[in-house]
């Protein structure tokens, strides 16, 4: 599989930022669904972004061999 910005993943993998940068990568688009609250969109955004947040401060991302 191919991924478009494969660089800028592995920089925050080294980081160890992955999973905070994306959860506020979403966080900034659920502000802005958060409107249509009738398609729940924002709701389960908000959920993965707990989840992104937990992983962040518990967890590595480990390359496997």
């Amino acid at each position: 599989m191919k991924i478009k910005n494969e660089d800028n993943l592995k920089f925050h993998i080294k980081s160890n930022d992955y999973f905070g940068t994306l959860a506020t990568v979403l966080s900034l688009q659920e502000q802005n669904l958060s409107e249509y609250k009738k398609f729940k969109v924002s709701e389960i955004l908000k959920s993965k972004i707990d989840e992104l947040m937990y992983l962040q401060k518990n967890y590595k991302i480990i390359k496997k061999l």
